[in-house]
């Protein structure tokens, strides 16, 4: 396994796997690395002669610089994770490699004014800027994703759509703990009490998506989980929208429910199929 920090190096090994006809397999991450990383790396594996990955905590798409300070990093872990889930190439570039001084942001102008787009403003335009450049310097036939950040992996799919139609997007669904709680690194911030509490309310939240009719359409859907919520923890959003589009059209047969919630001072997020 190779760790790489700067693009010039990377790509004198990207040049010489594509002149070989491998095919490549890239997962985008910002380290902290769990099994749900591990099966979008597995997916890649099983497709692909090489995978990479890159290990990059994007500072443009956080909207308090707080968070960015305190996002769990662990490096040795995460190289050890790597080695012992088959990656060739780890790609940890500085924050000056990928933004250079002339460097110019771009705007995300997908599913805009929802969800997290409405409550962490900026953060996808940071995600886009990240990937645009990632995608270009390591030009990859496959990118991998998981469906955890749901809004996001729409975002991914129509940047792809309209700037990168070679590249192939592969999902992948949530992994989640024996409790129900999807795997991510921010859960480490939680004390024993707080996972507790987060386990308690998924369970509720199973069982509330459980009762609910079926036959509603999503605006009444949003009523009945406006009344769920109530009384418990802070939420940026709870609500019931479209799966393919993310509206608030149609009924709960083509719909998740999403939310972000706060735990202490821990913003977690999810998104729940309704029917599989």
């Amino acid at each position: 396994m190779l760790i790489i920090k700067d693009i010039s190096n990377l790509l004198t090994y990207l040049d010489a796997y594509k002149n070989n006809g491998s095919s490549i397999g890239y997962v985008p991450t910002m380290g902290a690395l769990h099994e749900g990383h591990g099966s979008l790396i597995q997916k890649s594996c099983n497709d692909n002669q090489k995978t990479i990955i890159s290990i990059f905590v994007n500072k443009k798409q956080f909207n308090d610089t707080q968070d960015y300070d305190a996002y769990t990093r662990n490096k040795g872990n995460d190289y050890n994770f790597c080695e012992d889930h088959k990656v060739d190439i780890i790609f940890e570039p500085s924050q000056e490699e990928i933004y250079p001084k002339e460097h110019q942001s771009i705007k995300n102008s997908f599913f805009k004014n929802i969800l997290c787009d409405k409550y962490r403003p900026g953060h996808f335009d940071g995600v886009v800027t990240v990937l645009n450049e990632f995608f270009k310097i390591i030009q990859c036939n496959k990118v991998y994703f998981g469906e955890k950040d749901f809004q996001q992996l729409k975002i991914v799919e129509s940047l792809i759509k309209r700037d990168f139609p070679k590249l192939t997007l592969i999902t992948a669904p949530t992994v989640r703990s024996a409790k129900g709680i999807a795997l991510s690194s921010r859960n480490e911030k939680l004390s024993k009490k707080q996972m507790d509490e987060f386990i308690s309310f998924q369970k509720d939240v199973f069982q509330f998506i459980s009762q609910i009719d079926k036959r509603i359409d999503l605006i009444e859907a949003n009523k009945n989980a406006a009344e769920f919520i109530q009384g418990y923890e802070k939420f940026d959003y709870f609500e019931f929208r479209n799966s393919s589009n993310l509206s608030l059209d149609g009924n709960l047969i083509n719909s998740r429910l999403y939310y972000a919630v706060y735990i202490g001072n821990v913003r977690l997020i999810d998104n729940l199929e309704l029917f599989k």
